[in-house]
């Protein structure tokens, strides 16, 4: 059957989801902060050990700021100089838009909506470690003695800029379209066509019986 996506009811579902993720969320925010950390310092050590054979430069951890708040701090372990901090909260706030969009979007079961949200999770969660990881290149290559070129310094602080304007506010969007893509155009597949009128349910008579009835 066709699961086209009704405005008003799915504005009504949207809103309630947002509010459930809203509350639920900032108890698994931190955890969610501890995973994410590391499995960015995981893939940048990678990248460092293709790079550099004496092994990872980066010291990345999680800490909280002056506020209370949690977020990872990264240094370049042979020049401390260049470090910074990401807000946790600004990494995740992605999630707390995606999450509702894919649960307030109709499906044929709740298998298959399970199934889509942790799809889009697992997407979601693969471009904040390229985030990151884009961030933490663009302030080491902003950083002359680390010993990035210009190329690869603009690169870095274009990828960084790209992903800070479109992260939050686009990145959810464009994963529940792409996953929704064609329920979203009114193209998901329809029932196969039965047969209707007074002979569908009439069998073909053959023609000895039908000479027989004579």
């Amino acid at each position: 059957m066709r699961l086209g996506v009704r405005p008003g009811i799915f504005l009504l579902r949207l809103l309630l989801f947002f509010f459930a993720t809203y509350v639920l969320w900032k108890p698994v925010a931190p955890s969610y902060t501890y995973l994410l950390a590391a499995l960015t310092r995981g893939f940048l050590h990678l990248t460092e050990r293709v790079a550099d054979p004496q092994g990872p430069v980066t010291v990345m951890e999680v800490r909280e700021t002056s506020e209370g708040r949690p977020a990872i701090f990264f240094a370049h372990r042979v020049f401390p100089e260049a470090q910074s901090g990401i807000p946790s909260e600004w990494v995740q706030a992605n999630l707390v838009l995606l999450i509702p969009l894919m649960l307030a979007t109709p499906a044929a079961t709740i298998r298959q909506r399970l199934g889509r949200l942790a799809l889009a999770l697992a997407i979601a969660l693969a471009l904040q470690v390229l985030d990151l990881s884009v961030t933490v290149k663009a302030l080491y290559a902003s950083y002359p003695p680390t010993g990035y070129g210009s190329l690869a310094r603009w690169l870095y602080e274009f990828g960084d800029a790209f992903a800070q304007s479109m992260d939050t506010q686009l990145f959810p969007f464009a994963i529940w379209a792409g996953i929704h893509f064609r329920q979203l155009l009114g193209r998901a597949q329809p029932p196969p066509p039965q047969a209707t009128g007074p002979t569908a349910g009439r069998r073909k008579r053959s023609p000895a019986r039908s000479r027989a009835a004579r």
